[in-house]
Parts: C-alpha cells; structure tokens; sequence
C-alpha cells in the first residue's frame, strides 16, 4: 500500500510554495488531484496527479541545497515590500526556495538555501537545536562582570531563559555559540548588559562554516554535508 501525505506537505515538499501558501491555494480551489477539485486535509501518495493552476507538478523536481555567505545589505524573504535586495535576487534564483535561519538586514554570515520545504521546516525547527557561532563587534568593551552574566544560567530573553557561550577573542569583539535563533537574539543579548552590536557575522551553522566562502559568495552542498543534515533529522525525529 502506498504512503500518503497531506497534500500541502507534499506541495511545500516538492520546492514549490510553503505550507501556509498551498492551503491557501487549496482554499481558493486552484488546486486539482487527480482533475477533481481538492480540499484541506486531503491526503496524497506519489502516484496522485496535482496540479496547481492547470499545471502538473513534476514529481521529479530537482532538489538543491546551496551554502550561501549571505552580503551585508540583503533580505532574507522572497519579497520586500521596502524593495530592498533579498538573497535570492542576489544569487538569481527564480524558483521558489526556503532560507533556513533568517539573518537581519545588515548580518552577514551563512546560511543554507533550499527548495526542499521538508528539510528546510525540520532544520528550522527549535527542537533541533542546530549550533550557531556568530562574531560580534561592540561598541564598547564588556566587563568581566558582564561577560560571566551572559555566560550564566540567569539570562532572560523576553521571559525566556538564553543559555550561549560567549567568548572574547578580539578587541571588542566576542563569540557567541548557541542552539537557538530568535529573532535579534544577538543584539538583545548585548543589550541586556547596555551595549549595542556594531557588526554581526554567523561563521558557522551546525557543521558547516564560511570556510572558503567569502561573503556574497555560494556553493552546493557536497552530498555528504546534506547526507549528515538528515541522519540528523532522522535521528532527532525516532
């Protein structure tokens, strides 16, 4: 007996618009299973025809997964009503994709990019707990008093707690290893001890780091480095 799944799953899956999107276009009945009119909570397996708009989606779409060393000044949404630059128009990519870990407007530093809705919704998830490294430049030095603070067990971000690792290798300049990615983690991090990030870098994401990748750069995931993501979503799902 063949495997079914929910047909806005099996939409998002296939690279072509998020979960949220595909119930809207089931919705708004632009969707057809088998030429017959779709509804939410439907189920599908992989023999089922979907089309969207009179299009068949192709079962076959090919998966890619990219490293990207995301430039300073770009926008990791595939719109911006402000018409600042995302990343994809950037990188020119014209298909739908999905950004694991969103990096603010002005933070450089890697991030994975993916027309595999399944794998991005699993890495990006707070259950996880991918490890993230970030490099901080403050504004002013932080005391001894306040570094031991932030390595505490007694950070509070907006009523929850914040557990990192925060390390000073430079002047003005710190570490930050964490499993989590909040929105403005960093930055409300160093306000809670009255000091404000001037430049924000994600080195590293999991595994994978911005080795022999400058910034605005890109590449492909080696199959090995993808490979080692799902064992991990494996692993963490059993």
């Amino acid at each position: 007996m063949l495997e079914t799944e929910k047909l806005q799953k099996r939409i998002s899956s296939l690279g072509v618009c998020s979960r949220r999107e595909a119930e809207n276009l089931i919705v708004n009945k632009r969707v057809l299973v088998n030429n017959q009119i779709a509804y939410i909570g439907q189920r599908v397996t992989i023999d089922d025809e979907i089309k969207i708009d009179n299009q068949i989606i192709n079962n076959e779409t090919k998966r890619f997964y990219i490293l990207l060393n995301k430039p300073k000044n770009t926008i990791c949404t595939l719109k911006d009503p402000k018409k600042r630059q995302t990343i994809y128009q950037w990188m020119q990519l014209d298909s739908f994709c999905y950004s694991i870990g969103r990096l603010d407007f002005n933070t450089t530093g890697v991030i994975i990019i993916t027309n595999d809705g399944e794998f991005a919704n699993a890495l990006a998830h707070p259950s996880f707990g991918i490890e993230r490294e970030y490099i901080a430049l403050l504004e002013k030095e932080l005391s001894q008093k306040e570094l031991s603070f932030l390595n505490s067990n007694f950070v509070r971000l907006n009523g929850k707690f914040s557990k990192q690792t925060v390390k000073k290798i430079a002047n003005k300049t710190y570490s930050i290893t964490l499993n989590e990615g909040r929105n403005h983690h960093i930055k409300n991090l160093f306000l809670l001890v009255n000091n404000y990030v001037v430049k924000l870098h994600r080195k590293r994401y999991g595994f994978l780091d911005d080795s022999n990748l400058e910034v605005g750069q890109f590449r492909n995931l080696k199959e090995e480095e993808v490979t080692k993501f799902q064992e991990i979503i494996k692993k963490s799902s059993s």
